[in-house]
Parts: C-alpha cells; structure tokens; sequence
C-alpha cells in the first residue's frame, strides 16, 4: 500500500469483554496504517501521575492474526522475547473491518486452527441449541421471588404502629431478624424442618436469597456460565442439571451443618459448573480441543478461587457449593450429549 490512512480508536487496559493492549494504553486514539509500519497512539494509564501520550511504531512484517469481532480489532505483534497482542475498538463495525483489510493478512497455525475450531463449535451449538429460555426463566424466578419478599417485608413494616415502628427504625438488625424469620417462612432449607419431613425445602431454597448483592452475584454467575451450559446440554437437559446439583448441594448443607439457614442458587451454579467440566471431558462431546482448553482455562480459575472464598468468609455455605459442584459433575456425565451435527455421522 502506499501512504497511510489514519483511524479514530479507543484502547482499552483490561477486562475480559474489552480487548486490551500491551501498553497500557486507555481511552480515545489513533492507528496510522503506513506502508511498513502501524503507529498507534494514545495516553497510558500512570498510579497518581497524569495520564502520558505515546506513540508506539510496529513493523508490519512483525504483524500477523488480524482479525475484527464486531467493532473490536485483535492483532498479534512477534517480537524478539515474545509475541504480543494489540486491541482496541473502531468506530462501527465498518470501520473496524476496513482495518483489518489494511492489515497484514498472514495468519499463524495456532490462530487459524483455533478460530476454525471455534467456528465448528458454534455452528454445533447453534444447530443444536439456538436460545436459552431456561436461564431466562431461573433468572425471572429467582429474582421475581426476592421482589415478593421485599415488598413482604415492606407492607409488614408499613402496618406497624407505635413503639415497634420506632423499633424498626432505631434498630437495623431488626429487619435482618424479620427477614430471616421470612426466609424460613418461604422455604429455606433449615436441618430441623427439612429433616422433620419438610423436603420440599432441599428445592424452595434454591429460588431465595439472603440479600440484594447475595442475589446479584448469584444472576451473574448464572447469566456468565449457564447460557452456555444450557446450549451444550439443551434446555431440557440443562433443567435436569441444575435442580440435581441444586439439591444435591442442599443435601450436603443440611447434613454438614443442620443449624444453618441455607438459601440460595449457589450450589445448582456449581453445579452447572460441575457439569459442563464432567461434558468436556468426555472424548466424543463435538467440542473441539481448543475450545475444551479455552473454557477450562477460564472455569477452573474461577471454581478454584470461588471455593476458597467460601472458606475464607464464614458466612458462606461451602457444603453447598462443593455437594452441588459433586452432583452437577455426575449429572454431568449421566445428561451429557454429542453436539456433533448429524451429517458428521454418517
């Protein structure tokens, strides 16, 4: 190519849904493609000091695996030590094309291999399994139920009159106190009613929550890691997963440690984790290798540093989320399907 051609960016410096850089470049930008180098600019990011302009030129031998995921742009740099990748947003989808189409377009085998194999996978688990209604629905439950409750414990409130309103108002564990006593109203898995007959609650308690960030981090983790598990498994399946791991973590609570008020999806969550280690280890599951290195890479960490957690804070069920996380596994294998599209088969 000859001249260059200048393009309006922003860096980004970490964060798994924005693609970072090695420069520690944040905020707006710009990439020069010249004929034989790519000069990127922006300001980097100092602890306590004024962010610093920087101009950083890279050779355009040195570039390979460009690619655009919609107004994102990846690249790789090879250098001497190491190879390191440069990403950053474009304008609009256009613009971010219209990058990579200026780029250098050699690719490596590991790179091609990789997005050929995520490219299989997912043709396989849209043929499959286009939508996930099921988390939708176990998102809507839970937190339409945790509503109910807070608008319970609302109108209860509202019709108290003389010195027990003063009580509520004065004294914050008060209303802490009435929500427990909710909790166990509405179904929570305590060991002296569940094991006096009441077993309904190894499933009730699945669907409640002991507070608002309780149950925030609880959605995310099963918006982040089950829309993905339904799609492998199939919402039916998927349904089967997480009620097995889910009660199998409320039996481990309430024999552990019968004297607890246990509530909440955490245990069905590690299991859902649970199952889909125990799918992708299975040889003929149709997920490719590097996709069955990339989602374990980023599950195990995250299992790992989820489960010392729970030990460390004493308040967390860890009975829950390592019975859930056994069920789920089992379950796992017992559910697990091939997500191979039919015409591989013959």
């Amino acid at each position: 190519m000859t001249g260059s051609t200048l393009f309006d960016v922003r860096f980004y410096t970490a964060g798994g849904k924005w693609p970072g850089n090695p420069f520690r470049l944040r905020g707006p930008g710009t990439l020069e493609v010249q004929a034989d180098f790519v000069i990127v600019r922006g300001s980097s990011q100092r602890s306590f000091r004024m962010p610093r302009r920087e101009e950083h030129t890279l050779r355009r031998v040195d570039i390979v695996n460009a690619y655009a995921s919609g107004q994102d742009v990846r690249f790789d740099v090879i250098g001497v030590k190491e190879t390191v990748t440069v990403g950053f947003s474009a304008l609009d989808r256009e613009t971010a094309a219209r990058i990579v189409a200026l780029l250098p377009t050699r690719q490596t085998e590991a790179f091609t291999r990789e997005h050929e194999e995520n490219e299989v996978f997912h043709d396989r688990i849209d043929y499959w399994s286009p939508s996930t209604p099921v988390i939708w629905g176990l998102l809507a439950a839970n937190i339409g139920i945790f509503a109910l409750m807070w608008l319970a414990i609302k109108h209860f409130q509202s019709q108290l009159v003389g010195p027990l309103r003063l009580l509520f108002a004065l004294q914050p564990q008060a209303e802490a106190m009435l929500h427990a006593q909710q909790l166990v109203e509405w179904g929570s898995n305590v060991g002296r009613l569940t094991r006096g007959g009441q077993w309904w609650r190894l499933v009730s308690s699945m669907f409640l929550h002991g507070s608002l960030l309780h149950l925030v981090f609880n959605m995310l983790a099963l918006w982040q890691v089950g829309r993905l598990t339904e799609r492998i498994f199939g919402s039916t399946r998927f349904v089967a997963l997480y009620f097995i791991a889910g009660i199998c973590g409320s039996v481990a609570s309430v024999l552990w440690n019968p004297h607890v008020n246990s509530v909440g999806a955490s245990g069905a969550i590690f299991g859902i984790i649970g199952g889909l280690l125990a799918f992708l280890g299975r040889a003929n599951s149709g997920v490719p290798p590097t996709v069955v290195s990339e989602l374990r890479a980023s599950l195990i960490p995250f299992l790992l540093f989820s489960l010392w957690m729970g030990f460390v804070y004493p308040h967390t069920d860890n009975a829950a989320h390592i019975g859930g996380l056994v069920g789920g596994w089992l379950a796992g294998h017992l559910l697990a399907r091939s997500i191979h599209l039919p015409e591989q088969h013959k």
